[in-house]
């Protein structure tokens, strides 16, 4: 029997112990059979705790890549709210292309970053939309509503398009409000 066939067998010996699938004494037999007098005990409780650690670094991981990410939005939106200059809208539309990209690849694998991801992209781009309005068109206030209704459009395609339900309806309420706004205030 080759080494991965048996180290198989007693992977699932040692899971059926661990879940009481079979008696203890069965898959004590069953374990020194297939063994043939390894130690088999440390070899599966070396690569249990080796699981628990990988995945305990993973949780870590991804709390800190959450954090950097919350962190570097806030960051983007002070700049872009404080600083009159070209500068920051061009930093927030690089941080933009940058974490579409990132979520694009992130997609593949249906990772949970994926839709943090868009998100913080979408509210970078309002921001920058509010933030080019305010330094280049502030006298033009149809202007400003222009570019939100340009960004609950692009929303709202995006949702279509990327089957996110959440942006199809933050595109669709965001619509309803401008048009709610408009004949309210300019009827």
């Amino acid at each position: 029997m080759s080494v991965q066939r048996k180290q198989i067998i007693l992977n699932e010996i040692a899971f059926w112990k661990k879940n009481n699938l079979l008696p203890e004494h069965y898959c004590d037999f069953l374990t020194a059979l297939y063994a043939q007098g390894e130690d088999v005990e440390d070899q599966g409780k070396e690569k249990y705790s080796q699981a628990l650690l990988a995945k305990k670094k993973k949780n870590t991981t991804f709390l800190y890549v959450i954090l950097g990410a919350i962190t570097a939005l806030l960051i983007a939106l002070l700049i872009l709210i404080t600083t009159a200059a070209f500068i920051p809208i061009i930093a927030a539309g690089i941080a933009i292309c940058i974490f579409l990209y990132i979520a694009i690849k992130l997609a593949k694998t249906k990772s949970v970053m994926t839709p943090l991801l868009f998100v913080l992209s979408a509210l970078l781009l309002l921001g920058i939309s509010f933030k080019v309005w305010d330094v280049y068109f502030f006298d033009y206030p149809s202007v400003l509503i222009g570019l939100i209704i340009g960004n609950c459009l692009l929303w709202l395609f995006s949702g279509l398009l990327l089957k996110l339900v959440y942006f199809s309806v933050s595109g669709i309420v965001g619509i309803v409000l401008i048009l709610f706004y408009l004949f309210r205030f300019y009827l």
